[in-house]
């Protein structure tokens, strides 16, 4: 990667949002997964092992990163799917089996997906003027 792609990659880590950082970190494991599954289908087993390793990465970030508090039930839920994800990653690797990667990718992909759909709610309710009802909606007064 060039110098100039480095430092507009470290200006985008360096300025987003945590919301923002964890669709970027989720955009790389799918990025590297689908690699290695392409790597796998190829029969590129030494490919495989570093796309699916970087992807594994990027899911141990994911699962650092998910808070306890306000909801812990949902963030043991969480890290046991992305648990679940991480496995699959790392079998494929092992048996040389890309329906793993790709059961994987399928969950990763929801996650991105529903993911996108809480920003551009969070986007919306913090562009809607103070007196709107969406606004108000969400308040402890009403």
């Amino acid at each position: 990667m060039s110098t100039v792609a480095n430092a507009y990659v470290e200006t985008q880590v360096m300025t987003a949002s945590p919301e923002r950082l964890h669709l970027m970190v989720v955009d790389a494991a799918i990025r590297f997964a689908r690699q290695g599954e392409m790597a796998l289908t190829a029969g590129d087993h030494e490919a495989a092992f570093h796309a699916l390793t970087r992807s594994r990465s990027c899911i141990n970030e994911i699962v650092s990163g998910i808070a306890a508090e306000p909801n812990p039930e949902l963030a043991e839920r969480l890290k046991a799917l992305f648990l679940f994800v991480h496995v699959n990653l790392a079998r494929a690797d092992f048996i040389h089996d890309s329906q793993l990667v790709r059961d994987a990718l399928a969950i990763l992909g929801t996650h991105r997906q529903t993911w996108l759909e809480l920003l551009g709610r969070m986007q919306r309710e913090h562009a809607a003027p103070s007196g709107s009802h969406e606004a108000s909606e969400h308040s402890w007064t009403t």
